[in-house]
């Protein structure tokens, strides 16, 4: 298993890649993420497929510092429970490291519970039994 950044290669790749919610992923969309100075993106590969993806965003602080906003990690159906969320994640938090990026922070569902696992092997902390989440839309 490889564990890299989304690459333009990649973007071919990502038509065979389904996440739990079966996002499809547009070729046009993925060129215009590439672009995206604070925006990420991460692979795992078996081979010459892409079976995990994720992507976040640096988000700049005004006292100069910065933090990593992971939105996403997902890894296709066949391969979650054997470690490949868990690769990618430690991959991720190494990465955001050599960015300079403080801490990274994540939102699950305590539901979610190979979610929570993935991100408790990588090293993830969840203190807070209080934090709620607003969501805006139109």
């Amino acid at each position: 298993m490889e564990y890299k950044l989304f690459e333009k290669q990649d973007i071919q790749l990502m038509k065979y890649f389904v996440d739990d919610e079966n996002t499809k992923y547009d070729e046009a969309y993925l060129e215009e993420f590439l672009g995206e100075k604070n925006a990420f993106g991460y692979v795992a590969k078996e081979k010459d497929a892409i079976v995990g993806f994720a992507y976040g965003y640096v988000l700049f602080k005004p006292d100069g510092r910065s933090d990593f906003y992971l939105h996403a990690n997902d890894i296709m159906e066949g391969y979650q429970r054997h470690g490949y969320g868990t690769g990618l994640m430690k991959y991720i938090v190494t990465h955001t490291k050599c960015i300079g990026c403080g801490k990274l922070f994540l939102i699950t569902n305590k539901s979610n519970l190979s979610a929570c696992r993935c991100y408790e092997k990588a090293g993830g902390i969840s203190k807070a039994d209080d934090d709620i989440v607003y969501v805006y839309k139109e």
